[in-house]
């Protein structure tokens, strides 16, 4: 099984101290870890706008999980964004709606058929895709 980790998960694990639970799963599950480059982009962006004191390490947190995670980072291909609209019409055809760059998430979960890893389970529950929360 492999596992699409949510941006939620991904920041905790930037903590001075990582829940146990979730530290605990990341080291049975690193090797089917997978992440999206929205995530990536999400937390540049946390990056860009922290305080300046905070800078410099989260900027080093974030240069090296981008390089740890590299092989396992799911980019927005021509066929994820196809899925993608066709999550946002299943949607909108149930009167529902989520945010971007969840949507964007859940439609990577979904066309690599990774099991989604996140504590924001609401967030998620409506797109369909399997869901895991290494916390609960």
């Amino acid at each position: 099984m492999s596992f699409l980790i949510d941006t939620d998960l991904l920041s905790m694990l930037e903590r001075r101290k990582v829940p146990a639970r979730l530290a605990l799963w990341v080291q049975k599950n690193e090797a089917d870890i997978f992440l999206s480059v929205v995530s990536v982009a999400e937390l540049q962006f946390g990056v860009d706008h922290a305080p300046a004191t905070h800078k410099p390490s989260l900027a080093a947190w974030l240069s090296d999980t981008r390089r740890k995670l590299a092989p396992a980072t799911e980019e927005l291909s021509e066929a994820v964004l196809v899925r993608w609209k066709e999550l946002l019409a299943e949607l909108k055809s149930k009167n529902l709606s989520m945010s971007c760059e969840d949507s964007l998430i859940a439609a990577t979960a979904l066309y690599h058929g990774h099991t989604l890893a996140t504590h924001n389970t609401r967030h998620f529950e409506r797109a369909g895709p399997q869901i895991v929360d290494p916390l609960a």
